[in-house]
């Protein structure tokens, strides 16, 4: 295993996100940033307004300046829409399979 794969930091959330939960949202990416390569997982998330969504921008920038990879799972074509529509997957990379968001984070075939 890799230096990075073994530092890699998986981030899941589940349900609904919306403003009830940015705090939630805040304090479980801000637990995982000092990781050189993130996941954030939302395949079990069926909704997520557009506080959830400045959230993992201003994350991705904040990992960004700092060198760390990030990469976001999806499997709701309603979040993907939604994340498309908001030019967040434009900013980082977003995946509906997660050995390939792995993959890209970790450069090796990871299931």
């Amino acid at each position: 295993m890799s230096e990075l794969e073994s530092s890699l930091e998986v981030v899941r959330f589940a349900g609904e996100l919306d403003i009830s939960r940015r705090d939630e949202v805040t304090g479980a990416l801000e637990r995982a940033k000092a990781a050189p390569a993130i996941l954030v997982d939302l395949s079990e998330v069926p909704y997520a307004d557009s506080t959830v969504l400045a959230e993992l921008l201003r994350f991705h920038a904040q990992a960004q300046a700092n060198g760390r990879r990030i990469a976001v799972l999806i499997h709701s074509p309603q979040i993907a829409r939604i994340m498309d529509y908001a030019g967040v997957s434009a900013t980082f990379p977003v995946f509906d399979d997660r050995g390939a968001a792995l993959t890209h984070l970790t450069g090796t075939n990871a299931t």
